[in-house]
Order: structure tokens, then C-alpha cells, then sequence
């Protein structure tokens, strides 16, 4: 894998961490809070390595976050197949934070969709827990991000 490829498979994880944040048609019972954001990528925030990806790797990312709240991410994965990486995102939100885990795939396409496990929150989103969808925006350098949130 070359450095395009790595720097895809960095934004790729940065478009799945922001869908995180959204539920594009999760069900939504009488308990549960729905938000959307948009993650837009962040030039400069990001790390990767110099060579080919390869397990063990680990890369960053970082996105300027809009929509029903607003902050930043940032991000962290580590390659842990020759296709799939586990990435742990933090949001802070203008009223909290928010945090997601996934398995992502470093082969995504435009329009795919990558669902995250909210994994807890602090402020507005105390004690958060829920799915997010990620969805990458073809042609553009953002991911629409619906989240559901459990009571």
C-alpha cells in the first residue's frame, strides 16, 4: 500500500469517525436522541507513517465538526489487518464530549457506510451509549455522521 493509499485509508477512518456522529435511518424509539454532524476534514491534524501500511501501524486524523453540535474530532487506529483497522475517536462538542469505536475498512468507497459504537460521553451526553452511522460524502472532504443515543 503507498502513501496515496495511506493517506485514503486516513481519511477514509476521518470520514467514518465523523458518520459516527449522525443515525441516518437508525429506528428511533421513545428513549432515544438522535444527532447529525458533519466532519470535514482538518489539514495538518493527521500523523501516518512513511512506509506501506502493515499491521501494528498506527495512524491519526482530525475534523472541524458542524451540524446539531459543533466542535472537533480527533482520531487513532491502528492497523490490525492487511484491509481493517480499529479506531477510537473523541468528539468535543460545544455542550460535551462524545466517544466511538470501530473496525474500518482501509478499502472504502465513496458513499460507504461504516457503523461506530458510542462508547460514552461527558456533559450534554453523560454516560452515552448508542450506534453512529458514517457515511463518506462522495466529492467532497467531509462524512455525514448520524448518531443515535440510548437513554
Amino acid at each position: 500500500m503507498g502513501r496515496t493509499r495511506l493517506a485514503l485509508a486516513a481519511g477514509i477512518a476521518a470520514i467514518a469517525t465523523s458518520a459516527l456522529i449522525a443515525t441516518t435511518g437508525l429506528a428511533q424509539g421513545p428513549n432515544r436522541t438522535s444527532l447529525h454532524l458533519v466532519a470535514t476534514v482538518q489539514e495538518g491534524a493527521g500523523f501516518q507513517p512513511k512506509h506501506e501500511l502493515r499491521r501494528g501501524d498506527q495512524f491519526g486524523f482530525g475534523e472541524t465538526i458542524t451540524g446539531d453540535d459543533t466542535g472537533i474530532d480527533r482520531g487513532a487506529c491502528t492497523v490490525i489487518a492487511n484491509t481493517e483497522s480499529l479506531c477510537t475517536v473523541g468528539l468535543r462538542l460545544s455542550k460535551g464530549t462524545l466517544s466511538a469505536q470501530s473496525v474500518v475498512s482501509l478499502n472504502g468507497r465513496p458513499g460507504s457506510k461504516t457503523l461506530w459504537a458510542v462508547t460514552g460521553g461527558t456533559g450534554a451526553y453523560d454516560g452515552a451509549r448508542g450506534t453512529a452511522v458514517v457515511t463518506d460524502v462522495p466529492g467532497k472532504p467531509s462524512t455525514d455522521i448520524q448518531i443515535a443515543l440510548k437513554p
